[in-house]
C-alpha cells in the first residue's frame, strides 16, 4: 500500500435471517451489502467476496459461497 491508502480494523459477519453481509468499522455507524443488486446495499460482487472470507475463517457464511 502506498499513498493515501490506510489499513482499518473492519468487523464483518452474516446476519441468515436478513441475509445480509454487516459490516461495522470502529467508530462509524453500521453497514451492509445484500447480493441483490436491485437492492440500495445490493452488491454482489462484494458480497461474495466477504462472503468468501467468512466461510475461509469458519464462521457463519451465506449458502452456496
Amino acid at each position: 500500500m502506498a499513498g493515501d491508502t490506510v489499513s482499518i480494523e473492519i468487523g464483518v459477519w452474516y446476519d441468515e435471517n436478513m441475509d445480509q453481509i454487516k459490516l461495522r468499522i470502529p467508530g462509524q455507524n453500521l453497514t451492509s451489502v445484500t447480493n441483490d443488486p436491485e437492492s440500495k446495499r445490493g452488491n454482489p460482487s462484494l458480497y461474495k467476496k466477504l462472503g468468501r472470507i467468512l466461510r475461509d475463517k469458519g464462521v457463519k457464511h451465506p449458502k452456496g459461497i
